[in-house]
């Protein structure tokens, strides 16, 4: 009778150690199953945090794209990648002079040069150029020294840059054989503008390109 006990307990044993081990084995494959499954959805958020980042990206440098090339444009419609078109100032001075009835405008424009590398930010490959303008003239009121800058400024030959300009009060003259043109006018002004352009660079190194 023991006998038979002590086999059955020994059958029950060796179940319970195989569903244990089973069980071990379930809980163990489980667990790794969970971890792998974590781990890939990390990878996989880390995938799309990158991706975020890259959009985010891409939607950035399409904005900057978007800016520079409208900045760009404007200056081409500037004319500041052109070549400078001095007798469109002289032209345009006159014509506003006229304008405003300003008999006494005078001018000098000095000879273009070329700005030294470092002393402002420009492209590899490019050439700033800059031409100093000069011009005075008698003034009815203050309004037209605005009105004669509004109108070069306007002129699609360049960036115009009023480094100085003085305005002063005309002296006016007694009443000397009734000479009243000379009175009218009250202010006398003298600017300093330079006009920027750009040009490309020439390797002197390398051939010329033939163009087709």
């Amino acid at each position: 009778m023991g006998d038979i006990q002590f086999s059955l307990i020994k059958k029950h044993s060796i179940v319970f150690a195989a569903l244990l081990f089973i069980a071990v084995l379930l809980v163990g494959a489980s667990v790794t199953f969970k971890k792998n499954l974590l781990d890939e959805e990390a990878v996989i958020k880390k995938q799309i945090r990158s991706l975020r980042v890259k959009t985010a990206n891409i939607v950035l440098d399409k904005s900057l794209i978007d800016e520079y090339q409208l900045r760009y444009l404007a200056l081409v419609d500037q004319g500041f990648f052109s070549e400078e078109k001095r007798l469109s100032w002289i032209e345009q001075l006159e014509v506003t002079s006229s304008r405003l009835v300003l008999p006494d405008v005078s001018y000098n424009i000095d000879a273009q040069q070329e700005i030294k590398q470092g002393v402002f930010s420009t492209p590899p490959g490019l050439s700033l150029l800059k031409s100093q303008f000069t011009f005075q003239s008698s003034l009815l009121h203050e309004g037209d020294l605005l009105s004669l800058m509004a109108d070069l400024t306007s002129l699609d030959s360049g960036l115009l840059i009023v480094d100085h300009c003085e305005l002063t009060r005309a002296h006016k003259a007694g009443n000397n054989g009734g000479n009243k043109t000379a009175l009218n006018y009250h202010f006398r002004s003298l600017c300093d503008v330079s006009w920027f352009t750009a040009a490309e660079l020439v390797d002197s190194a390398l051939p010329l390109r033939k163009r087709l």
